[in-house]
């Protein structure tokens, strides 16, 4: 029904950083993809900047990418809590409830990956990111 996960944000490192908990934790980089992939127009020189990746541990795992340039970075900010929905009114309840007196960073849309995503701040300062599988790519 729904899983949560850690998303972590690297500022250009992401895979050197995914490359080292590989090493410290063993486990593997299930999916590394770049945002020189994605169908869109990225700016120049981010193209080999990490998209999205996953890394898997012990039955646990980790997402992960690096911010786009331009895009503020703090360290100590710059994870995401992400939730993984499979209804729809489910996923818009639980959206619009989270950024009530928090800021929607990226409404809820439809995505070239085939999910419905959105990313908020709730009230409290934590940042979440929601996904919706609507379409597998055949």
């Amino acid at each position: 029904m729904k899983q949560l996960n850690l998303y972590l944000n690297f500022d250009g490192n992401c895979e050197e950083a995914l490359r080292y908990y590989q090493d410290c934790l063993g486990g593997e980089i299930t999916q590394l993809q770049r945002f020189g992939e994605a169908p869109n127009e990225v700016p120049a020189g981010s193209e080999s900047r990490v998209m999205h990746a996953v890394f898997q541990f012990d039955g646990n795992s980790i997402m992960a990418s690096d911010i786009m340039p331009g895009h503020p970075f703090q360290a100590g900010n710059n994870f995401f809590i992400s939730i993984q929905l499979d209804d729809k009114t489910e996923q818009h309840t639980v959206f619009n409830r989270l950024s009530e007196g928090g800021k929607v960073l990226f409404p809820l849309q439809e995505t070239f990956w085939g999910a419905e995503y959105g990313m908020l701040t709730d009230r409290f300062g934590v940042n979440w990111m929601f996904n919706r599988v609507i379409h597998t790519h055949g």
